[in-house]
């Protein structure tokens, strides 16, 4: 075994390693969400005020921190803020997202579709603050023209590209979503969707996502979902062939902890979900209120923690100090990292 071969990706491992638990398992609590968490203040976004999304954010972080392996969160309410006032201790990993995403109230997503990058917040930035990853959200259907997927590819790899020169591991997010006149109440429809999510996840962990942040293949609130739930997830887990996480999708808490249990049994490695943790306490709430939804949401960090204990297969390799000591030699420093 040479240098090169142990020594590729070592800030990367580093780093992944920093968002994990000793069991190589990633429980991230993502408070990223843009407008979509504003207007649990209020639906007119012009009323919502800055100081208060953070007060909230940073209530929740405080709360979370301690019962999650790393937090996903926002450079606008916060990032910073959740760093320079101690509320994300120094043993908790930080990720952010580089997209920017427009709101688009009325559609399917609530989100313009295409993929932009944030102005001023790429990965040298990010690596610069000391975030430990980096997370891209990108809109995918497999049956877009071929154009457009080219289009998202292309902008996806150089951004792994340059996430990979710097050794900050790349979340990848690719998200399904209907066309009008689709209904998910429709098992064709929801058959497109779970092609969708497995082609996705194969082609953006060719594109360069060092980890896979995943919908769940099939909606197991359907008869016609829950049939195909366990072998569906294999088959994502085939597709990924990679380390991969799921997200809540806006479920209840309930019925995430029982996709997330289907999940580590097909090979997850992890969550990183947002409001089926947090949901509860975050709004306009008297401050007993927003206090027991912060209890509520570390106890159901627990909780996912025991379910990935039960049900999940750790991949986390150790390798023996002799193998170690053959295949670094005392000059490994001198070379390129990238080797």
């Amino acid at each position: 075994m040479s240098d090169a071969s142990i020594l590729s990706g070592l800030g990367t491992l580093r780093r992944t390693a920093r968002i994990s638990d000793a069991d190589g398992w990633i429980r991230v609590a993502a408070i990223d969400h843009p407008e979509s968490y504003r207007v649990l203040f209020d639906d007119d976004l012009s009323t919502v005020t800055h100081e208060e999304v953070v007060e909230s954010k940073l209530e929740l972080v405080a709360a979370m921190a301690p019962h999650a392996t790393a937090l996903l969160l926002d450079p606008a309410t916060s990032f910073a803020q959740a760093v320079a006032g101690g509320a994300l201790p120094r043993d908790v990993g930080l990720i952010s997202g580089l997209e920017d995403l427009y709101h688009a109230p009325g559609t399917a997503t609530g989100f313009d579709l295409e993929l932009r990058l944030k102005p001023g917040w790429g990965p040298e930035r990010l690596a610069a603050l000391g975030a430990d990853a980096a997370k891209l959200v990108v809109f995918h259907r497999h049956d877009d023209p071929d154009e457009l997927q080219e289009r998202h590819h292309a902008v996806v790899a150089e951004v792994a590209a340059e996430c990979t020169r710097l050794q900050l591991p790349l979340v990848l997010e690719p998200l399904w979503f209907p066309r009008e006149g689709e209904s998910l109440e429709d098992p064709a429809v929801q058959d497109t969707r779970t092609a969708s999510v497995l082609a996705a996840g194969a082609s953006y962990r060719r594109a360069g996502g060092d980890i896979m942040k995943m919908e769940f293949p099939t909606l197991i609130g359907t008869e016609h979902g829950r049939a195909r739930a366990a072998e569906a997830c294999e088959a994502l887990d085939a597709a990924v062939d990679g380390p991969w996480v799921l997200l809540s999708a806006g479920v209840t808490f309930d019925g995430f902890a029982q996709q997330l249990e289907i999940g580590a049994r097909a090979g997850a490695i992890g969550f990183m979900a947002g409001r089926a943790i947090w949901g509860d306490g975050v709004g306009r709430y008297p401050a007993e209120v927003r206090a027991q939804g912060c209890r509520t949401a570390a106890e159901r960090l627990d909780r996912l923690a025991d379910i990935m204990a039960a049900h999940g297969t750790s991949r986390r390799v150790v390798r023996p100090s002799p193998e170690l000591a053959e295949g670094i030699g005392p000059h490994w420093y001198e070379g390129a990292l990238d080797a």
